[in-house]
């Protein structure tokens, strides 16, 4: 069986005075990166997993931070693992 790799993004949107705390939460959460923010709140975050699983139960799980208002998944894509190569830190 060959391995999946689950690619997404999601857009958080917080409260403004609340954003570092969960800036700081996303952060700790493994395979998920902080790719933009902007002062309003919104958070663009990359996540990486091996199931949709995985994606699904991290989005949950941004959802219920205190501060968040809105969590929504805006992409998702599934890759063949021996399909993906990385020479020199780029993704061909």
């Amino acid at each position: 069986m060959t391995e999946e790799i689950h690619i997404s993004s999601l857009l958080v949107r917080s409260d403004p005075a609340q954003m570092e705390a969960v800036q700081a939460a996303i952060q700790s959460m493994p395979r998920a990166e902080i790719s933009q923010t902007a002062p309003s709140g919104k958070i663009v975050v990359l996540f990486e997993a091996d199931s949709d699983r995985a994606i699904g139960d991290a989005l949950a799980k941004i959802q219920l931070l205190d501060g968040v208002a809105s969590a929504a998944l805006v992409f998702h894509q599934t890759c063949d693992a021996q399909d993906l190569v990385i020479e020199e830190g780029v993704l061909q």
